[in-house]
Parts: structure tokens; C-alpha cells; sequence
């Protein structure tokens, strides 16, 4: 899983720079250049600091979850492990999360079809939750109604199948019997007794509460660069914008949504009357606060780890993606 992530680090960033300087060419560089000149830096730390918060609430529904599991480990640990995942950012859909699951079995033996619904529940709160923070815009500007539909849709049709225990169940005993992957049978049974907790009514409520008002406070990020661009846009339009890109490049299925939450967000920001090169401008500045500065604390979170393991990071969770229990 590491030697993955540094190749989806590699990729990632060589594929930013291409997009990025496409997105330059689309702005004129030379216009991007008086925007960026024009932006007030002080907004920036501030923009850092409310995607931070977010981060310390949906840590709190990490801990909530794992607990719920009976998986007690030291509040330091713990959140060193959650930063730690914020690295496979850039996975698609932000599942290669799971990586949090492998850190678990590392350092606290917990097995890894124990823990990993608990990246599942937080994926399917956080969509959940922008989708409430969001649905106001959708009504209200008329625009990705289709996307928003279509994750509600899928989104209902996971939680609802799996509290449906004898259908999961038949599945489950189907899946022992074929050859490739009956073997692993076990791991899945274990995987949906834990997913099958999780996403109980009573659990759903207070980690989607906690999901809205944390990704709430990534909007506000997403707000400020756009206000220190000098952009007079209203709060409710840039939730709007902001969870629309950001299920987009969720639903793409591309590592960190690249390309797709960029484009969206700066043909949302044209569409609704703002000049290219504000619009890529302000597109940059949330990508930069919202994603790879999530990337950035995983891999200071990874090093930590590192520090607290005495350097055996890396090879112990190749290890134990291998040996997953």
C-alpha cells in the first residue's frame, strides 16, 4: 500500500501540473498571475484553519465510530492514525483510506475486516452530510440536480441493503462458494457484521450531524478564498458550487476527483457571471486549502507514525495489506 501511495502521489502531482497549466492557458496566464497578485493572503491561514476544524470533527466521528466497535486505542495514536489517512486523498472516492485500517492491525492488532467499515460509514455520512449542506443550492440554482440525485440513489440503495441481514447473508454464503475468493469468505462476514452496526439509525444520526458541520467549515474555507479574491459571492452559492464539484469528482471515480472538481468548480464560478481567470483563481485556492493540504498533513500524520513505530511504517502496513486479518 505504500509503494501504491507514492505512485499515486507521482501521478497525481504530474497529472495537477498538467491540468493546472491547462487551466492556466483556459484563465491567460497572464491574467491568472494579477489575480492571484490581487488575492489577500491573510484569508489563507484562515481558510487552513476552518479545513482544519473540519478535520478535528470528522475525527471525533472516527472515534465515535471505532468506539462503537469496541475499538479502544490512546486519543494520541488514534489521531496520528486518522491524519495518517488523510494521505490517500488523493485515492479515488478517498477510499484508499482504508490504509487507516492497516495502521489499526499494525500497532493495535485490531483485524482489518474489523475496522475497515468504519471508512465505508465515514465516506457514506461525509456524502450524506454535503448533500444536506448542498440540496439548498441544487433547489435554488438548478443546477446538479443529476448529480445529486444520482448519489442520493446510490447512497440509499448501499444503507438500505445492508440492513437487509438474509439477503446479505445469502450473498455472504454464495460468495464462500466460489473459488477465488471463498477463501476469503470469513473477512467479509466479519466486514459487514461491523458495517452492518455502523449504519444503524441510532449511529447514521450523530455521524451525519457531525459530518454536516464539519464539511460546513470546509465550505467556509472554500468561502474565504473566494472573498479574498475580492469576490462578492453569497455563502449559500459557494456550498452550492462546493459540494456539487466535489460529488462530481467523487462519482468520476478519479484519484482526488482531479479534473473533474477543478472543471466543475470553475465552470460553476463562470456560469454564474465571474471572469475565467477569478474563477480558475479561486478553483486553485480551495483545491489548495481543501485537498492537498489534506495530502500534506497525511504525510506529516505518516511520518509521526513512522517515528512512533520506530520506522517500520512502511514495511508493517505492506505486510498487512497482504495478510488483511
Amino acid at each position: 500500500m505504500m509503494k501504491k501511495l507514492k505512485r499515486n502521489l507521482i501521478i497525481g502531482l504530474a497529472f495537477a501540473v498538467g491540468l493546472y497549466f491547462v487551466m492556466g492557458l483556459y484563465a491567460d496566464f497572464d491574467n491568472l498571475a494579477e489575480a492571484f497578485r490581487s488575492f489577500s493572503w491573510q484569508y489563507f491561514p484562515i481558510a487552513l484553519g476552518l479545513v482544519f476544524v473540519n478535520y478535528l470533527i470528522r475525527f471525533i466521528k472516527w472515534e465515535y465510530l471505532i468506539r462503537v466497535l469496541d475499538i479502544h486505542i490512546p486519543a494520541v495514536q488514534s489521531f496520528v492514525i486518522f491524519i495518517s489517512g488523510l494521505t490517500m486523498t488523493i485515492s479515488p472516492a478517498k477510499m484508499g483510506e482504508v490504509m487507516k485500517s492497516f495502521l489499526l492491525k499494525d500497532y493495535h492488532d485490531v483485524p482489518v475486516s474489523r475496522s475497515s467499515p468504519v471508512i465505508v460509514a465515514e465516506r457514506a455520512t461525509d456524502v450524506i452530510g454535503v448533500i444536506i449542506l448542498g440540496s439548498a443550492g441544487t433547489l435554488a440554482y438548478g443546477f446538479g440536480r443529476e448529480v445529486m440525485a444520482i448519489t442520493i440513489v446510490l447512497i440509499a440503495l448501499f444503507i438500505t441493503i445492508m440492513q437487509i441481514r438474509s439477503l446479505c447473508f445469502r450473498l455472504l454464503h454464495l460468495a464462500e462458494r466460489l473459488p477465488l475468493i471463498g477463501r476469503f469468505a470469513h473477512h467479509f462476514e466479519a466486514f459487514y457484521e461491523s458495517a452492518y452496526v455502523l449504519l444503524k439509525t441510532r449511529h447514521l444520526v450523530p455521524t451525519v450531524i457531525l459530518s454536516t458541520i464539519g464539511w460546513f467549515f470546509e465550505c467556509l474555507a472554500a468561502y474565504v478564498c473566494l472573498r479574498g479574491l475580492g469576490m462578492d459571492i453569497a455563502l449559500p452559492l459557494v456550498m452550492f458550487i462546493f459540494v456539487i464539484s466535489s460529488l462530481a469528482g467523487a462519482l468520476a471515480m478519479i484519484p482526488g476527483g482531479l479534473g473533474v472538481a477543478e472543471g466543475s468548480m470553475t465552470g460553476l464560478l463562470v456560469t454564474n457571471g465571474y471572469e475565467k481567470d477569478i474563477a480558475v483563481a479561486g478553483t486553485l485556492l480551495i483545491r489548495l486549502a481543501t485537498f492537498w493540504f489534506a495530502i500534506l498533513l497525511g504525510l506529516i500524520g505518516l511520518s509521526i507514525y513512522g517515528l512512533i513505530t520506530g520506522g517500520r511504517a512502511g514495511e508493517s502496513v505492506e505486510n498487512n495489506a497482504v495478510d488483511a486479518n
